[in-house]
């Protein structure tokens, strides 16, 4: 019965993917996923970017290899910041911050994971990493274009088609 509650209460989000990021060194795939109701603006943004890119130096002097993707969150309960780089030997690091809002972001209990909206994106990354990085020819602008974009086609207006 628990189950049937979460298959009726899942709705899809829409994934907004952003302009890269182009730091020294490092290049970054940025994501908005927002919940019913929920909204974002470009200052947002800026607070996040500031957060994942700290974030992203750490993972460097652990072995990043330059590469990464980054997703704000603003969920029904809180707002979400999951960093992930890719890293040496086929590895990533990731990690998850978690706040009332994008200027509260501290670093989530030990133990939380990316949830069902979040891993549609890394899916996503994945493929796109091992397709564009790891089984290519090391094309890092393909890989950038490869961006998972889930937001609803705007509505056709105007005549139908065929009349």
């Amino acid at each position: 019965m628990a189950l049937t509650g979460l298959a009726e209460a899942y709705r899809p989000r829409p994934v907004t993917p952003l302009m890269p990021w182009r730091f020294t060194g490092r290049l970054v795939k940025p994501y908005v996923i927002t919940a019913r109701g929920r909204s974002w603006d470009d200052q947002m943004v800026a607070v996040a970017r500031v957060a994942a890119a700290k974030q992203l130096e750490f993972d460097d002097a652990m072995g990043a290899v330059g590469l990464g993707v980054v997703i704000l969150h603003l969920s029904d309960d809180a707002t979400y910041l999951v960093v992930q780089s890719w890293a040496r030997e086929f590895q990533s690091r990731l990690s998850i911050f978690r706040g009332l809002d994008v200027d509260d972001l501290r670093p989530a209990p030990i133990g939380v994971a990316p949830c069902v909206w979040e891993q549609e994106v890394l899916s996503h990354e994945r493929a796109a990493y091992v397709n564009h990085i790891l089984n290519a020819e090391v094309d890092v602008e393909t890989w950038l274009d490869d961006c998972l974009d889930t937001r609803p086609a705007p509505k056709q207006g105007g005549i139908p088609s065929g009349t």
